[in-house]
């Protein structure tokens, strides 16, 4: 089509619109009487049909078409004459009128050519067919060389660069609008001219300004401007509520939507507000895991089925085009709401789940550092040669065990409900007693600030990060990497602060970077358990940062600010 027939591509469309155009005022100047008439509307039919914007050029006609287009041009020329031409006229106007454009060059194009079309039919045709005669000669000839000069005007303009064609480029509804307004025009100028006896031109005039005012006060009507309710505001609400008000069963299924939080219960509780619509007799539903029916079955039925659902609606009476839109508009949103509290279910058991691995991860690791406590006191036991020895380390396990035995306790609770209860806080004077009984057993220096002595900590917190921070630093001191470890504990009017500390070298920056945010793998004890730590802090309230980090001083802190009290 491009190559072979450059004339019948889109971007010299507008040279064949010309054509025709010119063509169609020659054979209505020519006059109806001769043979040269029927041979220049029969040109200008041949050059409509390469025009035409409603079949693709590029197809091939079926015979059965290619039949209908010769009687279609047989007829017309049989039947030559002005009522015929008026009618063809109109039909162009419809086509122009709804022609879709891509460019400002082919907006421009269609312009002219619909200007040229109204201009033959109101001033050329339409005098001709209702007054039975010209115009007057002052008027006709100026108008007869404009409408020659407008056609080729188009032939100035350069081939037009387009997208791809669309199959129908062409908005009937707009076009028949268009056209039958235009022809309206044409006879009430007429039926005016009859009866107030005045001259065409005069009356073509007066229907003209008769027709903006019309048009001004229509388009007032559906938006009357800022804060008024226009005729279009009301036809698209009387649409949407058809037969009930849209907003308020809206409002219903979000009420529902947050009482009930099982998805089928919402979605029985939905279609039971549903079959309360006057219209509606019945609903049956179907879901993957539930099915049910609402009211009583009739004749008059329709299936609307969404992602997730299918209901079958009921009716006493047939459905109308309105009324299919608004029954598939109001199953949409059910669907919609539907979705989401399944949505909202599954995310509440993956909560849940979540939940139970995560408190899982911090209890083993408690009961990490728990069996670390135990494996340290039956190494001094076992360590002891005297029987002082033997004294002291049976004392350390004697304060020490029922401790333990807490925490095991607290850690079985946590698992039988992971989100359950608040923290249990201590006071920091006690917790810090307890601290030293056993830092104090294991070589560890302890410093103790205590300017508020009346604050409290989360008690599960504190002992699961410390005592993680605490052997994390005697793994070092036992692989050689430090010498010294120490523990300082300060609390005053901003909060509760404890630090370890160890002498070791620096953690690496690369490591730093992803310390509390994602497990990491490291044989110096800095993986999974400082994660948890971190995540176990943030819960309770509190923040586990790492306070300084140089070769010879490595220092965690945990604070505990905005959650502490006066006990």
């Amino acid at each position: 089509m491009g190559e072979g027939y450059p004339l019948l591509d889109r971007r010299h469309e507008h040279w064949l619109l010309a054509s025709m155009l010119l063509v169609l005022h020659a054979a209505i100047d020519a006059g109806f009487d001769g043979a040269l008439s029927r041979a220049l509307m029969t040109t200008h039919l041949g050059l409509f049909f390469l025009w035409q914007p409603i079949w693709q050029k590029d197809q091939r006609l079926q015979p059965r078409a290619i039949v209908l287009i010769v009687l279609l041009v047989g007829a017309m020329l049989a039947s030559l004459s002005w009522w015929t031409v008026f009618a063809w006229l109109v039909v162009l106007i419809g086509i122009v009128a709804g022609r879709s454009f891509s460019t400002r060059q082919e907006r421009y194009v269609y312009l002219v050519s619909l200007a040229f079309l109204i201009t033959e039919l109101l001033i050329g045709c339409a005098a001709r067919l209702f007054l039975d005669e010209p115009l007057r000669p002052a008027i006709s000839q100026p108008v007869r060389l404009v409408l020659y000069l407008m056609p080729l005007a188009l032939y100035a303009i350069p081939p037009i660069t387009v997208p791809s064609r669309e199959p129908f480029p062409v908005d009937f509804f707009r076009g028949i609008s268009f056209a039958l307004m235009t022809a309206l025009l044409a006879v009430f100028s007429a039926l005016i001219t009859f009866r107030w006896e005045i001259d065409y031109p005069l009356a073509l005039i007066a229907s003209l300004i008769g027709l903006g005012m019309l048009l001004l006060f229509l388009s007032w009507l559906a938006t009357p401007g800022v804060g008024g309710v226009g005729l279009l505001a009301v036809w698209e609400k009387s649409v949407l509520n058809i037969g009930t008000p849209f907003e308020t069963w809206l409002g219903n299924i979000a009420n529902l939507a947050a009482q009930r939080t099982e998805a089928d219960d919402f979605l029985e509780a939905a279609v039971e507000e549903l079959n309360d619509i006057p219209w509606i007799s019945g609903v049956a539903w179907e879901t993957t895991t539930s099915s049910g029916i609402c009211g009583q079955r009739s004749h008059h039925c329709l299936d609307v089925e969404t992602d997730q659902i299918r209901v079958t609606l009921h009716t006493e009476r047939s459905f109308s085009t309105a009324l299919l839109i608004h029954c598939r508009l109001l199953i949409q949103v059910l669907g919609h709401f539907y979705v989401a509290k399944r949505r909202e279910n599954k995310e509440t058991g993956e909560a849940h789940l979540r939940a139970i691995y995560e408190t899982g991860a911090r209890v083993t690791h408690d009961i990490k550092n728990l069996l670390q406590s135990l494996n340290t006191m039956a190494s001094t036991l076992q360590m002891a040669t005297t029987p002082e020895q033997e004294h002291r380390g049976f004392n350390l396990l004697k304060r020490r065990l029922p401790e333990i035995g807490r925490r095991l306790r607290r850690a079985l609770e946590k698992l039988e409900r992971p989100a359950a209860g608040s923290p249990e806080r201590i006071g920091v004077v006690e917790w810090c007693d307890r601290l030293g009984e056993r830092v104090v057993a294991e070589g560890i220096e302890l410093t103790t600030e205590i300017e508020a002595p009346g604050l409290c900590l989360p008690r599960d917190c504190f002992d699961s990060v410390v005592d993680n921070l605490l052997d994390n630093a005697l793994h070092k001191v036992a692989a050689g990497q430090a010498t010294r470890a120490s523990v300082r504990v300060r609390a005053d009017a901003a909060g509760v602060a404890c630090e370890v500390r160890d002498n070791g070298r620096a953690i690496a920056p690369e490591l730093t970077r992803r310390l509390f945010n994602e497990p990491v793998e490291s044989q110096s004890g800095h993986g999974i358990g400082l994660f948890q730590a971190a995540r176990q802090a943030r819960l309770a309230g509190c923040e586990l940062t790492l306070a300084e980090n140089s070769d010879g001083a490595v220092t965690f802190r945990i604070t505990c600010s905005a959650q502490a009290h006066v006990a």
